[in-house]
């Protein structure tokens, strides 16, 4: 594994630690300024300062989601995560299989392509027409 790689994986781990527990830090210490988050079929917002308003709407509408890892793949500047997002709220039943196609630039996120069907979340219509 490179040095890239391996600083990539941290900030991969770091993206979950902190989607988990501070929406701000997560957008303002794993996305690159000129990032780009890319819903697909979903609305894209289109920089930093865009996403985190989204995830501050999600994280207002839902506070108690959480990702969860199941799977990690690395390659040169792109990581794969494989995750389930999960809300107590909606009882332990309730799962949305998420993955994120995320690409580092110096160990940060510039290009984030996330899959998922966004039809149950919860919180949905306070964020627009994401997902």
């Amino acid at each position: 594994m490179t040095e890239e790689e391996q600083r990539n994986i941290e900030n991969a781990k770091r993206y979950i630690e902190l989607y988990n527990t501070d929406i701000d830090r997560y957008v303002r210490e794993c996305y690159t300024p000129d990032c780009t988050v890319y819903g697909m079929g979903a609305v894209a917002p289109a920089n930093t300062e865009d996403w985190l308003q989204l995830e501050q709407a999600i994280h207002a509408a839902v506070p108690k989601r959480y990702m969860r890892l199941e799977h990690m793949h690395v390659s040169g500047d792109v990581v794969i995560l494989e995750v389930t997002l999960l809300d107590p709220d909606k009882g332990d039943d309730w799962s949305i299989p998420f993955v994120a196609v995320l690409t580092m630039r110096d160990g940060k996120i510039v290009l984030d392509r996330n899959y998922a069907d966004f039809t149950d979340w919860p919180g949905r219509k306070t964020f627009g027409n994401y997902g």
